[in-house]
């Protein structure tokens, strides 16, 4: 698992997370993703484009990241979420907690 924060212009943070996020990797993401919060001015996107898997435990992390983002006031967004992941998060019913928005296959438009 890697991860690589960048600081946007528009008042938003995105961190790109890559790899599993699992048992044996989310402590280190939390934190990252805890720090971006905790710095962001507004609305934190989290790139999940390169993910190759998550279990509960990942799902678990993003939804505490999330409900840290709303106590302090911040929109958090998982961005070009894979199709895969998509479906986890409606079987889970967790697309209701956690917004997203799904990668579009190349040349699906």
């Amino acid at each position: 698992m890697r991860t690589e924060t960048q600081d946007v212009v528009d008042l938003s943070d995105v961190v790109v997370v890559t790899g599993r996020v699992d048992v044996s990797t989310v402590a280190a993401l939390r934190e990252t993703l805890h720090a971006a919060v905790d710095r962001s001015a507004g609305q934190l996107v989290i790139d999940v484009a390169g993910v190759g898997t998550i279990d509960a435990t990942g799902l678990a992390m993003l939804v505490g990241t999330q409900r840290r983002a709303h106590a302090r006031g911040h929109d958090l967004v998982l961005r070009d979420v894979p199709v895969r992941m998509a479906r986890l998060l409606r079987a889970t019913r967790l697309d209701r907690v956690l917004r997203s928005e799904v990668a579009v296959p190349v040349g699906a438009v």
